[in-house]
């Protein structure tokens, strides 16, 4: 522990120590500034310490978010081609900017009528939020609503059918975002729900951390945003194939071997199962069962003319009639049996 003496001695700036490196000596009141920024350490090598917050520390590695941000950066080539044919106009979105940290704080900087897009990616847990600027909102309104569009808009509530027809976009790139990931997972974006509720989607968000991801998109001059917000926990599962190189040389598929397959065939032919035929039932009591003796004759519940049940490996697979063959009693299949015939007819 430190004296009194020392302790002032340090915050005043008194205290100096050695590198390792034999390099000038430090200050430590210059390396422990109040203020939080980056300090720097003048030396034979530059040296930087950077703040650390560990309310909301770093939960995606370098090459994770570089594995997301190659994903969305194919999804925006995708949607450069596929969304002027929906909005039958020129629009350009590309990544401009990622950012790890809670969700809580992104969402309080976005307006009040902000509509929020919940999007599940099955099988993945929890849910992706999407989210366009206002102003970029209201513009592809405007387009899909056969508005002539001047780059000016007045800020209103979203009506339901406001809502609606943003949904339908929202709808179309899903296809887009299933073909970005593709490379990496098979996923199936589905659009659960859409809010403008804030406070309904951060309690169902909660304190997630999340990657944020920022698309700038250029409309017929007019310049807004989509942010799309990634949980950790989502891309929890698929942590393991979170890398660049993985994206880069595509998602391994698994290809059939034909030799292996047909091996695999042959040595199915050789199995041998049990097939048993059964022929009828009959219900004797224990007196009955009792007093049987040979040459006694059991009365079964079918008639000579009704098919019988052929089970293989204990399983209903046929229907047969009993006949001869040479010397041996047989049957012969006269039909596949189907569980809806047998409750149809009663066999």
């Amino acid at each position: 522990m430190l004296a009194q003496s020392e302790i002032d001695a340090l915050l005043s700036g008194a205290i100096e120590m050695d590198q390792k490196d034999g390099g000038d000596r430090v200050n430590l009141a210059d390396m422990m500034n109040q203020s939080g920024e980056h300090s720097k350490v003048e030396g034979e090598n530059t040296k930087s310490i950077q703040s650390y917050n560990f309310w909301s520390p770093a939960r995606f590695s370098k090459e994770q978010m570089r594995a997301v941000e190659l994903v969305h950066e194919d999804l925006s080539e995708r949607l450069t081609t596929s969304l002027p044919t929906f909005l039958r106009t020129n629009v350009r979105p590309h990544l401009v900017h990622m950012e790890q940290g809670r969700f809580h704080d992104f969402i309080k900087d976005f307006p009040q009528n902000t509509l929020f897009h919940l999007i599940t990616l099955a099988p993945l847990p929890g849910h992706m939020v999407l989210t366009m600027s206002l102003n970029v909102s209201y513009l592809i309104l405007e387009q899909r609503l056969g508005g002539k569009i001047e780059g000016r808009f007045t800020e209103r509530p979203l009506t339901e059918i406001d809502q609606s027809l943003l949904r339908g976009l929202v709808e179309h790139m899903l296809g887009d975002m299933k073909g970005a990931w593709s490379k990496v997972v098979l996923l199936e974006p589905s659009l659960e729900d859409s809010t403008v509720n804030q406070h309904w989607v951060q309690m169902l968000m909660g304190n997630e951390r999340v990657l944020l991801l920022t698309m700038e998109i250029n409309i017929q001059g007019v310049t807004g945003t989509m942010s799309i917000f990634i949980p950790f926990n989502t891309m929890k599962p698929i942590t393991n194939v979170l890398n660049p190189h993985i994206w880069i040389a595509g998602r391994k598929e698994h290809q059939q071997d034909p030799i292996a397959r047909q091996a695999a065939i042959q040595a199915m032919m050789k199995a041998v199962l049990p097939i048993k035929v059964i022929l009828g039932n009959a219900d004797l009591t224990l007196e009955e069962l009792l007093n049987l003796s040979v040459g006694d004759v059991i009365e079964l519940d079918k008639s000579v003319e009704s098919p019988l049940v052929v089970e293989v490996a204990s399983k209903k697979q046929f229907y047969a009639r009993v006949g001869r063959s040479r010397k041996h009693i047989g049957i012969q299949i006269s039909g596949v049996y189907r569980e809806q015939d047998a409750l149809q007819t009663g066999y």
